[in-house]
């Protein structure tokens, strides 16, 4: 995720949405044709990159708030996968995982 524009903060709320619905889709992709690995490995990818970029100082301070904001999607698909699939614990530990995160690296 790399935004190139001469007004960062006015395009990064879409700039964070359109990436985060990229990788969902990709993981519904692949839940339609039964791939349970590679359908957590895009929604385990994407919150990631998303909580990365909201901890990263380099990041325009507008595309890590949109990023704060916006991690409760990749977050509510993590544990709708990890709920149907009896897994709740890997969701609890990414939950904490980006409690802390967002504490500690809060761009606001």
């Amino acid at each position: 995720m790399k935004c190139i524009c001469p007004r960062p903060g006015l395009h990064a709320p879409a700039l964070v949405a359109n990436y985060i619905e990229a990788g969902l889709s990709a993981a519904r992709n692949y839940e339609k044709n039964h791939s349970l690995l590679l359908q957590e490995l895009y929604l385990r990818s994407t919150f990631h990159e998303i909580l990365n970029k909201m901890c990263d100082p380099l990041v325009h301070c507008a595309i890590r708030k949109q990023c704060l904001e916006q991690l409760y999607k990749p977050l509510l698909a993590l544990k709708r996968f990890y709920s149907s699939h009896n897994s709740i614990k890997k969701y609890l530990i990414l939950e904490r995982e980006a409690r802390i995160l967002s504490h500690e690296f809060n761009p606001f």
